[in-house]
């Protein structure tokens, strides 16, 4: 290859006939000068022939001897350095294993040692035919060189059978290099005519050349024996941890997934693992120490330096490869140069036309170094990806471990979906910085290089060029700046949309009761029309003004050089000038486009960071505000002490919650804290748990908690998985468990007992459900001490007592443990040891029950306030406990040892992950129980090891209440999503849009032909005539082009793109409002949110961007291949192969491309899903100290994302390598085709052959592009197809039926009548009500009570339809519900439902969304529930904010936010669903006088009731079992009955005199 360039050759007629391609010539008597001839003394040093160094042979066009030789001496070099430290490496690094050698090594190492003795012969050739001075001869010492470093490979090839799973890099390069060097030489002893005169010589070098050939392919292709290895290979480990060399740079490893992915779908199960130094918890790890680093040296911790310490080494290689690339690139331009003065020396007049072999030369290297370029830019890309990969899992894993350490000042600014903002799009900024970070300083970079070349090309005149671009780029910096203050205000949009539909969706249930969807839809649709669209209008504009700026750049530059050189100088422009000034000007392009990009997204990223560093540093739980001591033995010892304890929620305000608390608890008590709502009850647990922040005083907790909160937060998981939270399973104290729980009732009712998948937030269980499930999953854990947070008021009162006896009190199963519960409830208080009163924040009280009681002080009255006495202590307890009393109750600890190797244990299995059934089978557990056979101890529970995440433990049965698993469509998107979205789009936009951006194209071409007319016009006339008009025309053809790409963009965001946009949130937004309730039973909320915010994104953002550049490289590439075709027209024969193999490439590409794609979204939700869920049970993961089991169930979420991700980008750089080298050899055939038809005496000119080699070098990224454009367009489309399939959602009844519309009165008498009314909750599940048949007359009281699970809370669901009837019918006032709409009917019914659901707002927003009342009304209602005082004191009165879910009221507050509402609703029917559930006897005592008062008394009013005493003066009571109705009729004359009633009322404890 190593061809002179010069034109300027002396023109001999030899040199011209010697210059064939394969260097075969028949001129003779060129002088005895060949290889093997020799002078008697060395005229130069070094080389003792005829023609010394050269390089370049005065008379044959050819290397000189000695020059040849010089190729082959530098790969000798290579072999013995490189070889050299290969060596080392293989011995230092490498641990040899048992392989045996088989006959593949024998061949390989004997072809090797004949090569050896092949070059020894040609050795002892040369040394015979240089006479005296061979051993000062360069060619002697180049043959002996390579013998030797023949002998390092021989070694590294020895040992790497041993040691390595591929061939040695080394030793695949040298090969290959040495075969170019033997080819060059080959062609060189054929022009010096050898074959005749030095046969042996000849037929010895040809044969040392043919083996050597076997050998290198012996050596890459054949692939190594991997029985050996198979034996310690992991099964499904990653390609690239063994790849060879050659496989690394093209990317081949990645063939196996491609074909396999061609020829079916691919699922989860085919992904290969990931290589160890990309699993999260290694870049977890990694990240972690770096970021410690930082806050331990530095003031002011940076995230940047903290992530360039972790990661930063293979982005630094990276570097390297992009040198490379930007350096080879410029290469071309100058290539262009020499091939367009080879194809002019053929047509100018009085010069000798250059030798064939040089315009192959040519060709070739614009080949190789097409081809070498690619190889280097995707090295480049993939390090770059791969380092954002590492970034994301290592972040990701800090942002999860921050989140379970926050304390809760930090988690008061930020809430769940900020945080979940952080991982989901801050994370992702910083990995997407990844791809442009090296732009900034690479374009300047190629900036500098081009203005360089430039020089060379037409001196100072490309000043103007860089005055233009001086002048452009504060220009884009200003439209970059604009732009960044719209995407900052678009990201605040987003936030608030997406915090709007969160809640709605987590509130769906009371928008549907309240009938509130029309005030929310307002109120989503003016965050979503008039503040997020209305800016995306303006990023759109300010796209198209950016596009313009950025295609005039390029244009205007070369127009004013061009302009300036022709005025300022006398020499032509001619077309050596003008073709590579426009290669050169094209690739300015890219720089100049790229550099507002990297901008935007290192401001967008350096928010990002600025986002993340503040979580990073915000706050955390402090450390020691629990002691936390080693468990006692002895009942009665102290477990739990608080010394002058004052605690506060924000360690920043000096509001102290709790002040000077002085507690302690004994080993084997049940401690009971009691007190009004909001007086700091679950403030005092949480104080133990060390969730609050300790203002002074000292707590000490003795051994493992457990920790039950006042909302279970149950975990989407089977029930099953929720008691044993991460325990060993341990099964017959697991079914002691549930027993003493009264869950085995609830068991026979779930469609698959406790393999029941629970939902989100447990949202297929009841509210006791839940409460009991959480309890169980305390007892489970066997720890020390308990707190428990209300447990017992979600339950009915004869479950409270079963619990009591079972559980909690002298005879429970945790009767010789420490336990503390906050609690309302009375019958509980007479089975306690110890009680406390709380009363604003202090110790009001304290004693045992007899002491209280006989002190006759605030406990007394609140006893009193419920009207029994202690009738509770009369009831007798019966044990269930089968241990005999006499039996010493010991815990005996989990021997310590044996955990630590548990938890060795599972690090081990992280590897691998396969899921178990849990099973008592372990050893560890036998032995444990041998040892506590005795059933009254309880061992402590110890961790299971962790093989994988939950919910992988059943795979046998399909359960029936699995969540439908998300829908990913398989295979080709449907063209019909495409004509929707068009539709959507608005056709006759999208046809201007098409004729604009082909008049776009076609106007850039024909100012590149004009400019060729322009420069053969100069090169004929030798000046520059008509400077004006070529000019001018030059000009308006550019500018046109320029104006008609603004145009374009204009058309396509703002009547296309947003359009679309617009109406498909609109659709889907209507659709979710008007889905039956059942829809959100079985969709995670993530999943509907993730359509809201990533497809919704895609929709706004991505999908016009990507559909843009996919139809401008479209135009761009036909243009091309059509002025190629049209130059050379002998390419047309290729273009049929050609297409052929691309469109080949780019299916077999697509396939796979597309579902790992699929793979990977779909993959991804499920880490926002558990992380949002862990997100709510922070508090009791931390008393559990399970955080370990928790990040490592999320690293291996994470992990299963990213192992779709990392095959997913890898394939795309297979594929653009693969298209690329499709482009290099678009290259190759235009300029060899050209040089053959010229040589061949065809009329093409210099200008044609420029043009065509122009836009040549430009196709390969176009066609690179077009590829990976469908792709996106397939990928973003998907959330058109998706969004469409939440538009297309089954909905509920229409709201108003015009015809059928009830009387404005209606329901005024409130009469209420079931007829044989049947539902389920949804389809395929079993009735939950059957056969009900009530008449509730005007103004009646009615209380419906029955055993949890028997179909209360389904009643009143009934009535509001959110179930709809399976068989008969409910009216009201002789109306049938089932003909009226849903919003007439659910507006005239007035309900206070089981959990009280509170929106992110004003106090205002959350009485009355829709704003309809005013603030008379308001105040009226508060002051009947009891609110008016507090909210009186908040800030703001009415407009005071409330916190996401209503987090700053407590629990009793909110229930009474829901009376406020019930009562705005001017409604004669009322329903109570167990709404008094979370509120203290007092507060209770209160509303129920105000239920009773005047103002309810016209009002019929049905209670679910949990506590029997409400409803004792019911008018009538109904009877649930089972979704029957068992007994209706007055209270007392059930109790007469002695029935199911009877005995609920004797279990609760109550007279039943």
């Amino acid at each position: 290859m190593g061809v002179d360039f010069d034109g300027s050759m002396a023109a001999q007629k030899p040199l011209f006939d010697t210059g064939s391609f394969t260097g075969y010539h028949r001129v003779f008597g060129l002088g005895r000068s060949g290889y093997l001839s020799a002078t008697k003394h060395l005229k130069e040093p070094l080389c003792g022939n005829e023609e010394g160094w050269g390089p370049l042979s005065p008379i044959r066009y050819d290397f000189t001897p000695c020059f040849i030789d010089v190729w082959i001496a530098s790969v000798a070099v290579f072999g013995l350095v490189l070889g050299a430290i290969a060596i080392w490496w293989l011995l230092r690094w490498r641990r040899p294993t048992d392989v045996a050698k088989d006959w593949h090594f024998w061949t390989k190492q004997t072809l090797l040692v004949l090569v050896i003795g092949d070059i020894a012969a040609q050795l002892g050739i040369q040394i015979a035919n240089y006479g005296d001075i061979w051993f000062q001869d360069f060619r002697v010492w180049t043959t002996a060189a390579t013998i030797l470093s023949l002998f390092v490979i021989f070694t590294i090839q020895w040992l790497e059978q041993s040691r390595l799973r591929n061939a040695n890099g080394v030793v695949l390069f040298y090969w290959l290099f040495l075969l170019i060097a033997f080819a060059v030489k080959l062609r060189s002893l054929i022009s010096q005519h050898i074959y005749s005169e030095n046969k042996p010589y000849f037929i010895t070098y040809c044969v040392g050349f043919g083996l050597s050939v076997v050998e290198f392919a012996f050596e890459w292709l054949w692939p190594k024996k991997s029985n050996a290895y198979e034996a310690l290979v992991e099964e499904g480990e990653c390609p690239i941890e063994y790849a060879t060399v050659f496989s690394l740079l093209t990317f081949s490893w990645m063939t196996p997934m491609m074909k396999y992915g061609y020829s079916q779908f691919l699922t989860e199960e085919d992904l290969w693992g990931l290589a160890k130094k990309d699993t999260t918890k290694d870049t977890g790890s990694t990240f972690d120490k770096a970021w410690q680093h930082e806050l331990n040296h530095r003031k002011h911790p940076s995230l940047w330096r903290a992530l360039f310490r972790a990661f930063g080494g293979p982005y630094m290689l990276a570097s390297v490869f992009k040198i490379m690339n930007d350096l080879s690139a410029f290469t071309q331009p100058q290539l262009l140069r020499f091939l367009i003065a080879f194809v002019g020396s053929y047509h100018r007049a009085g010069q000798e036309p250059q030798p064939v072999i040089k315009g192959a030369a040519i060709a070739l290297a614009m080949f190789a170094v097409a081809f070498y370029q690619t190889v280097m830019i995707h090295q480049y890309f993939q390090l770059s990806f791969v380092t954002g990969m590492r970034i994301k899992g290592g972040l990701t894993s800090s942002i999860y471990r921050k989140a379970l350490k926050l304390s809760n000042e930090g988690r008061s600014s930020k809430t769940t979906g900020d945080i979940v903002n952080y991982m989901a799009v801050d994370a992702q900024r910083l990995q997407d910085l990844t791809q442009f970070a090296q732009q900034l300083w690479s374009a300047p970079f190629q900036i500098i290089i081009c203005m360089v070349s430039l020089y060379q090309l037409v001196g100072w005149s490309m000043l103007s060029g860089i005055a233009v671009m001086i002048f452009m780029i504060p220009v884009n910096g200003l439209i970059a700046r604009y732009m960044k203050n719209l995407q900052k205000q678009q990201m605040k949009n987003k936030d608030a949309r997406s915090r709007l539909i969160a809640e709605i969706i987590n509130n769906m249930k009371s928008i549907k009761l309240y009938a509130w969807g029309a005030a929310f839809m307002n109120k989503l649709n003016f965050i979503r029309n008039d503040q997020e669209l209305k800016n995306l209008r303006r990023i759109g504009a300010g796209q198209a003004f950016a596009n313009f700026t950025w295609s005039t750049t390029p244009f205007l530059v070369s127009c004013s050089t061009f302009a300036v050189f022709v005025l300022t100088r006398d020499e032509p422009l001619t077309t050596e000038i003008v073709f590579p000034a426009l290669a050169l000007f094209n690739l300015l392009t890219f720089p100049l486009a790229v550099l507002p990009m990297v901008i935007t997204s290192i401001i967008e990223a350096s928010v990002a960071a600025g986002r993340l560093t503040a979580y990073l540093i915000a706050e955390e739980i402090q450390e020691d505000a629990v002691v936390v001591k080693p468990a006692v033995e002895e009942i009665g010892e102290e477990t739990v002490s608080v010394r002058n304890g004052t605690f506060s929620w924000n360690r920043h305000e000096n509001k102290n919650v709790l002040h000077d608390i002085n507690f302690s608890a004994n080993k084997g008590e049940l401690t009971c804290i009691v007190g009004r709502v909001g007086m700091g009850k679950s403030s005092f647990l949480q104080s133990i748990l060390g969730d609050l922040w300790k203002v002074k005083g000292e707590v000490v907790v003795h051994g493992s908690v457990a920790f039950v909160s006042q909302t279970p937060w149950i975990m989407n998981a089977t029930v099953k998985e929720n008691i044993i939270f991460g325990y060993r399973y341990d099964s017959s104290f697991y079914e002691r468990t549930v027993k003493a729980c009264a869950l085995l009732d609830d068991f026979t009712q779930l469609p698959d007992g406790d393999e029941t998948v629970v939902g989100e937030r447990g949202i297929s269980l009841s509210g006791g459900q839940k409460a009991r499930v959480a309890l169980a999953r305390a007892v489970y854990a066997r720890a020390d001490v308990y707190l428990l947070d209300d447990s017992l008021s979600a339950v009915d009162s004869h479950v409270g007592r079963h619990l009591i006896d079972n559980v909690l009190g002298p005879k429970g199963l945790l009767s010789s443990k420490t336990r503390i519960l906050a609690t309302n409830s009375i019958p509980v208080l007479s089975a306690s040891d110890y009680i406390c009163l709380l009363r604003d924040g202090e110790i009001a009280e304290k004693g045992t029950y007899r002491q209280l009681v006989a002190m006759r002080g605030l406990v007394a009255d609140l006893i009193n306030t419920t009207g029994r006495n202690d009738s509770g202590e009369a009831s007798p307890v019966v044990s269930t406990s089968s241990g005999s009393d006499s039996e010493t109750s010991t815990v005996i600890d989990a021997e310590r040892a044996m955990e630590k190797e548990e938890m060795e244990e599972a690090e081990e299995r992280l590897g691998t992950l396969q899921s178990i059934r849990p099973g008592p089978g372990n050893s560890s557990s036998t032995q444990a129980k041998a040892r506590s056979s005795s059933m009254a101890t309880l061992r402590r529970a110890s961790a299971s090891s962790f093989r994988g995440p939950r919910g992988k433990l059943h795979d046998e049965e399909s359960p029936k209440t699995k969540q439908a698993k998300e829908h990913s469509e398989q295979g080709k998107v449907k063209w019909s999503v495409y004509a929707e979205y068009a539709k959507t789009s608005n056709l006759g936009a999208v046809a201007v849009y098409m004729v604009t951006l082909i008049c776009a194209q076609a106007a850039q071409i024909a100012g590149s032909f004009w400019l060729q007319k322009w420069s053969e016009k100069n090169t004929e006339v030798g000046g520059n005539p008509d400077i004006g008009k070529y000019i001018g025309i030059y000009f308006v053809f550019g500018i046109g082009a320029a104006g008609l790409t603004a145009t374009q963009t204009l058309i396509l965001w703002i009547f296309c793109s947003i359009e679309a946009s617009r109406k498909l949130h609109e659709r889907m937004a209507t659709a979710i409002f008007r889905s039956p309730m059942s829809f959100f039973d079985v969709t995670p909320a993530g999943r509907i949110l993730n359509r809201f915010s990533s497809d919704i994104y895609r929709v706004d953002e991505v999908l016009a961007r990507t559909f843009q550049m996919l139809f401008s490289n479209l135009a761009r590439s036909g243009f091309t291949l059509a002025i190629i075709s049209y130059t050379v027209p002998a390419f047309l024969v290729l273009i049929i192969p050609l297409s052929a193999m691309y469109i080949f490439i780019q299916r077999y590409y697509l396939h796979t491309s597309r579902e790992l794609k699929r793979l990977d979204s779909v993959s991804r939700s499920p880490i926002y899903a558990h992380f949002q869920e862990s997100l709510g049970g922070i508090s009791t993961i931390r008393a559990y100290r399970q955080q370990d089991r928790f990040e490592h169930e999320n690293e291996w979420r994470v992990d299963a994302n990213l192992k779709a991700y990392f095959p997913s980008i890898s394939a795309n750089r297979w594929l653009a390598l693969r298209l690329e080298f499709i482009g290099a050899v678009v290259i190759l055939a235009a300029a060899g085709f050209s040089v053959v038809a010229v040589a061949g005496g065809s009329p093409l000119t210099e200008g044609m052959v420029g043009l065509a080699m122009s836009y040549a070098l430009q196709i390969t990224s176009s066609l690179n592009w077009i590829v990976r454009q469908t792709v996106e367009v397939e990928t973003n489309i998907v959330s058109v197809e998706r969004v469409l399939e939440y538009a297309q959602l089954p909905s509920e009844a229409p709201e108003i039926i015009h015809r059928n519309r009830p009387p404005v009165s209606w329901p005024a008498r409130g009469e209420v009548e079931f007829s044989n009314y049947s539902a389920r909750y949804r389809e395929g599940l079993d009735l939950v009500l059957k056969n009900i048949s009530l008449d509730i007359k005007s103004h009646e009281k009615i209380g419906v009570v029955g055993r949890t699970g028997a179909g209360k809370s389904s009643l009143t669901l009934a009535l509001f339809r959110i179930i709809e009837a399976d068989t008969g019918n409910i009216n009201i006032d002789g109306l049938n519900t089932s003909s009226i709409g849903l919003l007439d009917l659910r507006r005239r019914l007035a309900i206070i439902p089981q959990d009280a659901a509170l929106f992110e707002g004003s106090i205002r927003d959350n009485l009355d969304p829709g704003h309809v009342h005013d603030d008379t009304e308001l105040w009226s209602v508060l002051e009947h529930a009891r609110l008016k005082d507090h909210v009186a004191a908040m800030d703001g009165g009415l407009e005071a904010k409330i916190h996401e879910g209503g987090s700053n009221l407590s629990q009793g507050q909110r229930q009474l936010v829901s009376l406020a509402r019930a009562m705005l609703t001017p409604s004669n029917i009322l329903v109570l669903d167990e709404a008094t559930a979370a509120v203290d006897v007092q507060t209770d005592a209160m509303l129920q006088t105000t239920l009773r008062s005047p103002l309810f008394a016209h009002r019929t009013i049905i209670t679910v009731a949990h506590r029997i005493n409400t409803i004792l003066d019911s008018d009538r009571v109904v009877v649930l079992e089972k979704g029957e109705v068992v007994e209706f009729d007055a209270p007392l004359e059930l109790i007469k009955k002695r029935g199911v009633f009877y005995g609920l009322v004797k279990e609760a404890g109550l007279d039943t005199e």
